[in-house]
Formats: structure tokens, C-alpha cells, sequence
């Protein structure tokens, strides 16, 4: 798991008001698995359609476009039932290929990279047991046939296409976050007359520099977090001084790894390991409120708290395709990041001695994954009059407002929010009142007064030791 943290955005479920039986399409589209390749074997993908419950309203439809990337769709199909947006619009579901039920490969790999994360492996050794394993994969998908050349974001876009045609829908409203988000801009560069509109939420435009900006987003987030509690009297007093015992519980760890059970199995938990919990924590509010107890649990050894995280980290790493993540990524990001730079941050950060040097990346296992390599097209932003509504958390620890606010610069119909106290993963209210206006309307900005109420994070004061 530490390999790549997904970019991860999963939709919240609401209720509604009793309604009218709902009616449900189930579907399969099949389509080229490389349409550069005449002899092509062909992808059977599942889709799913969730019928606006106002049968009558003729609302053009949303199509949801999951993060990761490699991140199955459908498993988020109750969470739409009664979700608010179904009210007047139908909502398309699709695994993306090779996800979930689209002709998923090796899917037992996120069990074995979290048996990986059990063990007390330094980078190196970590680096080659996982290298062996998707090496092992990519024998097994060689065996069947799968060309790698068909994973990346162009071709999923292309399948969204052949979707949205094969539903016959004349335009479509894209709804994505994180990874989502770079399939949406992909989608509106290469079909624009098929969108009417997008909701992109934790941007990650073609043009954001992940890798290089990993540790610095990551660090930036984390003290600003800290600073938050320390500005909170009763988090204050509750956990005083918390930057730097955390820097202590750090160093601890380097030399004497956490040794606990987790489900029944030993777990050994290093210093890598504690900052893929705290990075992970990042990503919502209620794990943001958690991290000063998580702080308190590294310090003493209390496993409640960091098993409760870690059935968060195992659950990612079971949602993700990584066959499908680690081909988007060493094909649309391998060419445009400079270890150098990386390098560079690690050295200037904080934290930094405690992350090998390639961080997350275990840039060695995504290098060799294939040998495929975008061109600087896939690296471009993408300019779009599409109206366009980007949603963005200041607490976001893997794609910052600033990314949003660079691909603002080309959407010349892009409105810009941001939500103060939000981090990745996010929805409330105030979002969804907006996201509903901005669909019913997209040629006018949608007031965003009700985002510029803070709503502070919510801090864990309880004390597990007492």
C-alpha cells in the first residue's frame, strides 16, 4: 500500500424522502481493449444506470467518474440510491476497464500489498517484494492476452464515449473526484460536444505535478492541521506540543517498530508505515479530528486507535485495481517527474527523514511495470469552454486548491470554490446545494456564500489510557 497512495474521492450517502419504485438498468458494453490496434481483443465493462426517480424531469443525466486511479465504481451504486442528485437526473455507473467488474486483473494484489505492509521491510527490501509481486502479475496477464498499451486515461475516456452514445444521450454532466477529475478533463478535451458540464472535486489535471509535489502537499497539510489544533484551546490542552512529539514518536519508531496484533495476525509498524497512516488521515474530516489521538497512540504504543486506521488503509487497498493503477500512472506521470526534485524536498522537509527517499512512489515497481510513455500532450492543461465547477478543500494533502486554480486558468467557463475546512474527500450540504444549482444552471456561477461558513474540524479528545 505504500506504494502509491490512491487518489481517492468516494460520494457520501443522503437520504431522501420515500419516492416511487426505482428503476435500474444493467448493462455491459464491450469495447477495444487498444484502439491503436486493428487486431484488438475486446473488453466486456459493467455498467450500471440508476433512473432519475422524476421520471418526467428529462434532466440530462450524470455519469460519475471514480478516482484511484484503478478505483471500482459500482460498489458506490447504494450510496447513489437515494442520493439527492438522482432526484431529477439518471445516474450513470460504469467500472472503468480493468476495475472491479470490467475485466479486473490480479485483484488478490491489494491483500498481498497489505501482507507487505505487515512486515518491518526497510525501502529497498519493501521495494523488491513488491516489485516481485506485480512482476508476478504481469506474467499472469501476459498469459491471458491483456495489453498494457490499453490502460490509460485516453482509452478509459474513449469507453465514457462509447457509454454515453450506446445510452443514446445526447449530453452527459461529468461528476468526478481526484483521479476522476483527469478523466473528466480528459473526457472534455477529446469529446467536448458531448458534456454539458462538469463537477470536478480534489482536481488532478493532466498538468499537476503529483509526484514532485507528493512531500511538500503532504507536509503542508499535516502542520497545517496541527497548527489548527494547537489555535484549539481543548485541543491544545488535550495534546500540547504536538509537532514535536510526533517528531519524537518518529524517531522512536525508526528503532523500535510497533509490534501489535491486527485481525488476528502480527503487524509491525514502522516509522513508513505511521506516515501512511497520518497521510491517509488527511484525506476527511473525521480522520483529520482522529490524528492528534494517532499522534498519542505512535508515542505510547495504544493500538486501539492505529487499527482503527489501519481497517481504512486495508479497505483502500482492496478498492483499487493496481495492475490499473500502476498502468495509468507510469504511462501519464513516469515521463514528467524528475527524482531530483524529489530529492530536493525530502531533504528540506521535516519529515523528510523519516520517508525514503522515493516516498510513496516506489518509483522503481511503477517504472517497471511497462515500458509505455505518454508524450507531452497528456502533460498539457486543457483549455475548454465547457462550464465547469472545481471544488477544492484547503486541507487536501494530494491535490491542493492550487492545482484547481492552474486549471482554472484554461476553462474559460471554470468556477472555482473552496471549501476552508475540507480536505480530499468531502460532501456536505453546502457542496451539494451548490453542485445542484451550478447543474441546473451552468452559464451562471453559483452563489458560494454557504462555503464561507467555517465549520471546524470536530478534534477527538478522548483519552483511550484512562
Amino acid at each position: 500500500m505504500r506504494s502509491y497512495i490512491l487518489l481517492l474521492f468516494i460520494t457520501l450517502l443522503f437520504s431522501c424522502n420515500a419516492t416511487p419504485p426505482d428503476i435500474t438498468i444493467d448493462g455491459i458494453l464491450e469495447v477495444p481493449e487498444n484502439r491503436d490496434n486493428p487486431n484488438s481483443r475486446t473488453l466486456k465493462l459493467v455498467y450500471k444506470v440508476l433512473k432519475a426517480k422524476d421520471t418526467t424531469s428529462g434532466k440530462a443525466p450524470i455519469v460519475f467518474l471514480m478516482g484511484g486511479p484503478g478505483g471500482a465504481t459500482l460498489v458506490t451504486e447504494e450510496m447513489w440510491i437515494n442520493h439527492p442528485l438522482r432526484n431529477e437526473r439518471d445516474i450513470v455507473l460504469m467500472d472503468q476497464r480493468g476495475t472491479g467488474e470490467s475485466e479486473a486483473n490480479c485483484t488478490k494484489v491489494g491483500d498481498a500489498m497489505f501482507a507487505i505492509m505487515r512486515e518491518d521491510l526497510g525501502q529497498e527490501s519493501e521495494t523488491t517484494t513488491l516489485s516481485a509481486l506485480m512482476s508476478d502479475c504481469k506474467k499472469l496477464m501476459k498469459q491471458d492476452g491483456v495489453d498494457l498499451a490499453g490502460y490509460n486515461s485516453r482509452e478509459n475516456a474513449a469507453d465514457f464515449e462509447d457509454l454515453r452514445k450506446a445510452l443514446g444521450y445526447k449530453k452527459w454532466n461529468l461528476f468526478g473526484g481526484s483521479y476522476g477529475t483527469r478523466l473528466g478533463l480528459t473526457i472534455m478535451r477529446d469529446f467536448p460536444n458531448s458534456v454539458r458540464s462538469s463537477v470536478l472535486v480534489g482536481v488532478f489535471a493532466p498538468e499537476s505535478n503529483l509526484f514532485e509535489n507528493y512531500i511538500l502537499n503532504f507536509e503542508k497539510s499535516l502542520f497545517s492541521v496541527l497548527e489548527r489544533c494547537k489555535n484549539n484551546e481543548d485541543c491544545n490542552n488535550r495534546y500540547p506540543n504536538l509537532t514535536q512529539r510526533l517528531l519524537n514518536a518518529l524517531r522512536k519508531i525508526q528503532t523500535a517498530p510497533l509490534r501489535f496484533d491486527y485481525e488476528g495476525k502480527p503487524f509491525v509498524l514502522n516509522s513508513q508505515d505511521a506516515m501512511l497512516l497520518i497521510h491517509l488521515s488527511l484525506f476527511n474530516r473525521y480522520y483529520i479530528g482522529t490524528i492528534p489521538l494517532l499522534i498519542e497512540a505512535l508515542e505510547n504504543g495504544e493500538t486501539e486507535p492505529l487499527v482503527n486506521v489501519l481497517k481504512f488503509v486495508e479497505y483502500l487497498s482492496n478498492l483499487v485495481n493496481w495492475p490499473m493503477n500502476h498502468s495509468v500512472t507510469a504511462y501519464e506521470e513516469i515521463p514528467f517527474y524528475e527524482a531530483e526534485a524529489l530529492k530536493k524536498a525530502a531533504m528540506e522537509s521535516k519529515i523528510g527523514e523519516f520517508l525514503p527517499v522515493t516516498f510513496d512512489l516506489n518509483y522503481m515497481s511503477l517504472a517497471n511495470w511497462h515500458s509505455l510513455r505518454s508524450d507531452s500532450f497528456e502533460n498539457q492543461p486543457v483549455v475548454s469552454e465547457i462550464p465547469s465547477l472545481l471544488v477544492s478543500g484547503s486541507l487536501d494533502p494530494v491535490t491542493p486548491p492550487s492545482y484547481a486554480q492552474e486549471a482554472l486558468k484554461h476553462l474559460k467557463n471554470g468556477y472555482g470554490i473552496i471549501f476552508s475546512d475540507e480536505s480530499h474527500d468531502f460532501v456536505n450540504p453546502c457542496f451539494l446545494q451548490i453542485t445542484e444549482d451550478f447543474l441546473n444552471d451552468p452559464s451562471q456561477k453559483p452563489s458560494s456564500a454557504c462555503s464561507e461558513v467555517r465549520n471546524p474540524i470536530e478534534w477527538n479528545l478522548s483519552n483511550p489510557l484512562q
